[in-house]
């Protein structure tokens, strides 16, 4: 069960480090059309916007680090696993729920630039969102049980020992 478990974080680090990528080749898009825009083509955005997805970027990059580090980690414990895993994907849903389906643009402060910036990034989102939330679920359910399992075999040993 260990090995599916080593897989679960694996697809965990895919997931995020997926969406790292995404993230950086949509920063390099719009920083090059705020740079040398097409001609007749003006941005609606400018590079306070763009900001929000350096910021991302950096963020989901520490976290495709940190799962990295767990997963290369030799002696991990299933409670600490699935703490830590159910808590940044609780977090990442409500950081999707906030950024792209609590309220219009103009109500708070996330840029439009979010919302929907190219046709490329309605797939991707729509594709990679879901997958890192997939992901977290199935990852603290294996570990989960891992931890269960464990648990189990702590007190069956301690009543042999006991008798």
């Amino acid at each position: 069960m260990n090995k599916a478990g080593q897989n679960a974080i694996q697809f965990c680090i895919y997931s995020y480090g997926l969406y790292a990528l995404y993230l950086l080749l949509e920063c390099i898009d719009f920083l090059s059309l705020l740079h040398t825009p097409e001609p007749g083509f003006h941005p609606t955005y400018d590079i306070v916007h763009v900001s929000f997805f350096i910021i991302e970027l950096i963020v989901y990059a520490s976290l495709t680090l940190g799962f990295i580090m767990l997963y290369n980690h030799r002696d991990k414990k299933p409670l600490t696993v699935v703490l830590l895993v159910l808590t940044i994907t609780i977090i990442r849903i409500i950081m999707i729920y906030y950024l792209y389906w609590f309220s219009e643009p103009k109500v708070h402060f996330v840029p439009y630039i979010y919302k929907k910036s190219n046709e490329f990034s309605g797939i991707a989102r729509g594709l990679l969102l879901p997958f890192q939330i997939i992901c977290g679920i199935i990852c603290t359910w294996i570990w989960l049980k891992i931890f269960r399992r464990s648990t189990s075999n702590d007190l069956s040993s301690e009543t042999k020992t006991i008798i």
